[in-house]
């Protein structure tokens, strides 16, 4: 009972010693027991050295009665460490992030390419002579009124035929053009006629000579004679040139034996056509047929290459003819012709 008593007064007096101590130090008794709370922080404690009572039996050898001696120890108690109430956790360091700035987009620039050129293809001339009416089978009675376009020949002249179905010569008309040499002239002829039936076939013709009395160029067409009756015209078949020699050249000298001639054709009829080498003094030295396609929408002329073997002694004037002939009616319908001077 004794011990118990001494281990409560040890007790006490510590109490008291820490009172005071706090006293001591501007606190006062009451703040002792009352807690303060700071939302700022928070306190962990913290072990420290804190004193504890430990007994400690002594026998006095002079008493028979065993004596308590209390003994103060430091013992480690909790101090007060402050720590933050909010509790950082770093996380990943900020990185400087590219504002978008105003970009311009790329426009479309053309590429320069190489365009081919678009050459039109020239159209074929119109006929050197040229029958604007009346066109081809219409139905006449006399006089016939023509509209003709010529180029006057070499000798200033302009022939104007009526040829009859049997060949013979109806009617003839000389137009002198000298003044008008190298040029497009149009005129309009009238034409009259006698026949000793009621209709014949006939064939108006255009003809044009050079200075040797060579046919230059020759146009027709093919008309029916009435004796009575009323008069049908229909308009014109042929409006472009048949025939368009592209080699060789006006006036060049050939050699060599084999003249080439090359060019466009464009058939007025069903029949084979025929090139001639023809001398000053109208003999033919070589005659050659031969044939194209027949001209379609889209095709107006058919290209030809010819290989004309020719036999001279001299240098000898030729005109490359070219012509093409109808059954029904004897002679040329069409005839076109270039010269060139023929050597051995």
């Amino acid at each position: 009972m004794r011990r118990r008593n001494l281990i409560r007064m040890a007790v006490l007096f510590m109490l008291l010693a820490q009172m005071l101590g706090g006293c001591q130090s501007g606190a006062s008794f009451s703040n002792l027991f009352t807690a303060t709370m700071t939302p700022s922080a928070t306190f962990t404690l913290t072990p420290s050295m804190t004193p504890t009572v430990t007994e400690t039996a002594t026998q006095d050898p002079s008493s028979p009665t065993p004596s308590l001696a209390v003994t103060a120890t430091k013992t480690r108690a909790p101090s007060r460490t402050p720590t933050a109430g909010d509790t950082f956790t770093p996380g990943p360091s900020p990185t400087n992030t590219r504002i978008p700035t105003n970009t311009r987009v790329p426009s479309r620039t053309p590429t320069i390419t190489n365009t081919p050129t678009i050459t039109n293809t020239p159209l074929p001339p119109a006929p050197r002579l040229y029958i604007s009416r009346p066109g081809l089978l219409s139905r006449v009675t006399s006089p016939i009124q023509a509209e003709i376009y010529a180029v006057p020949g070499e000798d200033g002249l302009v022939r104007v035929e009526l040829i009859g179905e049997d060949g013979r010569l109806i009617a003839r008309q000389v137009k002198d053009f000298s003044g008008y040499m190298g040029r497009s002239i149009s005129f309009y002829p009238q034409i009259p006629f006698e026949i000793q039936t009621a209709a014949e076939t006939a064939r108006l013709q255009v003809v044009t000579n050079d200075s040797a009395g060579r046919v230059l160029y020759l146009m027709s067409v093919e008309l029916v004679l009435l004796s009575v009756g009323r008069a049908e015209i229909f308009p014109s078949a042929v409006t472009q040139e048949p025939f368009i020699v592209r080699y060789p050249d006006e006036g060049a000298i050939i050699s060599g034996g084999t003249l080439i001639v090359s060019g466009l054709a464009r058939p007025v009829n069903e029949q084979s056509l025929t090139v001639e080498l023809v001398t000053e003094n109208g003999a033919a030295i070589t005659t050659k047929k031969f044939t194209v396609d027949p001209p379609t929408p889209e095709i107006s002329h058919s290209p030809f290459f010819l290989e004309i073997p020719y036999n001279v002694s001299g240098p000898t004037n030729v005109r490359i003819t070219l012509r093409q002939t109808d059954p029904r009616l004897p002679g040329s319908v069409v005839v076109s012709t270039r010269w060139v001077i023929l050597e051995p």
